[in-house]
């Protein structure tokens, strides 16, 4: 197994010293002195009217714990929705496949971002974690609207560092809700609503939905005591690939007790003239939070056992 220290460069695939790991026309930044940079493979000849999420796990391990502090996603613009960076605790051999059930049990969230998502660093002594010895796998999203077939490709630069004793390790948590399908026409509603199963803290909050989107509005029910909106907006084409977002000070983080309730609301307008049913349109809520060290999706109201 090939191991790298920061600044190495990460290739998953075939290409030699002398041929670029990139498709055509992407182009991410070489990494700095003090990140690495993460490159998936290129995902080829996705079919007109495709929707399609993979999963590539790549022949790649760092050799000790290593924190990262701020990163950057990059994803080929074109067909290109999300691209997802986590390590994984069942390792197979390097390969590249539709996304399964089972490689999202197996995930550890790393980073996140889409084809036209800014820089995120993480407040200060927080940290995502990737653990010693650990195999990477990144997740890409592709939406083919045209009606030819296109090729796309993920990478990450992370700004990383050494774990040290006052690192917080934080992780993502959602509440999804995937038994809808929104209609055609305006005004459609759906929602869900999680009990949160362990205490956390909230350092970054915000919604996820894609293009026919309207607003989006995110409740917190504190166990035992009256339901308060903290997250209210407007949704435009542009935040599905940067959506608002509530932050919060390390000093100050939004708390969530075992018992709390986190309930979202998402409204639509669907022109396509078909109905959009999960995952073509999505209703999301979701926190970066800490000290936790593994993802947990509350999906349709069902905390993970």
């Amino acid at each position: 197994m090939k191991k790298f220290l920061m600044g190495s460069l990460l290739v998953a695939g075939c290409a030699s010293e002398s041929e670029s790991p990139f498709i055509d026309g992407f182009d991410p930044p070489a990494p700095k002195s003090d990140e690495m940079q993460i490159v998936a493979p290129a995902v080829r000849n996705v079919a007109p009217g495709t929707d399609i999420t993979m999963c590539a796990y790549i022949d790649t391990r760092v050799d000790v714990d290593t924190d990262v502090i701020a990163y950057h996603g990059y994803q080929s613009v074109l067909g290109g929705h999300h691209v997802i960076l986590y390590s994984v605790a069942q390792q197979q051999a390097a390969n590249a496949h539709e996304c399964t059930e089972d490689d999202m049990i197996n995930a550890r969230y790393i980073a996140g971002s889409g084809a036209d998502s800014p820089p995120a660093e993480l407040p200060p002594g927080v940290v995502f974690r990737i653990p010693a010895n650990t195999q990477l796998m990144v997740q890409t999203h592709w939406i083919n609207a045209t009606d030819k077939p296109i090729d796309g490709q993920g990478a990450f630069n992370l700004k990383v560092t050494s774990p040290k004793p006052e690192h917080q390790t934080a992780q993502l948590f959602t509440v999804v809700d995937t038994l809808f399908e929104v209609p055609v026409g305006n005004g459609h509603k759906t929602s869900t609503e999680c009990t949160v199963g362990q205490a956390m803290n909230v350092f970054t909050m915000g919604a996820h939905m894609h293009y026919w989107g309207t607003h989006a509005s995110i409740t917190h029910t504190p166990a035992g005591g009256a339901g308060k909106m903290i997250y209210d907006h407007g949704w435009t084409e542009e935040d599905v690939f940067d959506p608002p977002r509530n932050n919060y000070p390390t000093t100050a983080p939004f708390k969530l007790a075992a018992g709390d309730k986190i309930k979202i609301d998402c409204t639509y307008n669907n022109t396509t003239g078909a109905p959009l049913p999960f995952p073509a349109e999505m209703c999301v809520a979701w926190q970066y939070a800490y000290p936790l060290t593994q993802e947990i999706n509350c999906t349709d109201g069902n905390w993970p056992r």
